[in-house]
């Protein structure tokens, strides 16, 4: 009996082996965070790149779990000058993170290599790196910053951003062939930084072009 659960078992993972799809792919990243006591929102520019393993369950229903890096980039500067007061601040902004998306995915099939796919699910976030880059000075303070001094906002004594997060969200794609063109939006469900209600809330907003393997 023992024999023949294990067997079915084998059997059946080796369908779902059969009808696996190992997914490459990379894009256009955008995060719109939304910081209290701020008008409008910061935005963040990058791109992420990586690879998802699409299990397909049958009648067009599928999970796909995926391993996913992320680069994010935001610069912004202030500037302000009188008799009594005079700044000129610019600063960067650099995230580098591993992402585990599972989605679960349905895929429409129009015929001739053409359908359309509906996913959805949560992104296991992990922080590589977040460093703030600034330059600049800050003449009634005395404070000059012309050399660029950087701060690592993951610093376990003085760093004010989370390393880990948990986004959920989903989106739209269109497979013509072995690509797929996708779009779409996940947003934050853990704190992003340790401070008291300052970060409200993060979306990520991802454009990107799929090649099946």
């Amino acid at each position: 009996m023992k024999k023949s659960i294990i067997l079915a078992a084998i059997l059946l993972l080796i369908g779902f082996q059969a009808k696996a799809q190992v997914i490459g792919g990379a894009g256009y990243l955008y995060s719109s965070e939304k910081t209290s006591g701020v008008d409008g929102t910061t935005p963040y520019h990058g791109a992420f790149v990586g690879a998802s393993y699409n299990i397909a369950l049958g009648s067009g229903f599928g999970v796909a779990p995926g391993l996913y890096a992320s680069v994010l980039l935001h610069n912004v500067r202030a500037e302000a000058g009188s008799s009594k007061v005079g700044y000129n601040i610019a600063g960067s902004n650099r995230e580098v993170a591993l992402n585990i998306p599972v989605r679960a995915n349905y895929s429409l099939d129009f015929g001739h290599d053409k359908s359309l796919l509906i996913y959805a699910g949560p992104i296991f976030q992990v922080g590589l790196l977040n460093t703030t880059t600034v330059s600049g000075s800050v003449s009634f303070l005395g404070l000059n910053y012309s050399d660029g001094d950087q701060v690592n906002n993951y610093d376990p004594k003085n760093g004010t951003v989370n390393r880990f997060n948990i986004y959920l969200g989903g989106g739209v794609g269109i497979q013509l062939g072995d690509f797929i063109i996708h779009v779409g939006y996940d947003h934050s469900l853990l704190d992003v930084d340790k401070l008291d209600n300052y970060v409200t809330s993060r979306g990520l907003l991802s454009v990107g072009i799929g090649i099946n393997f």
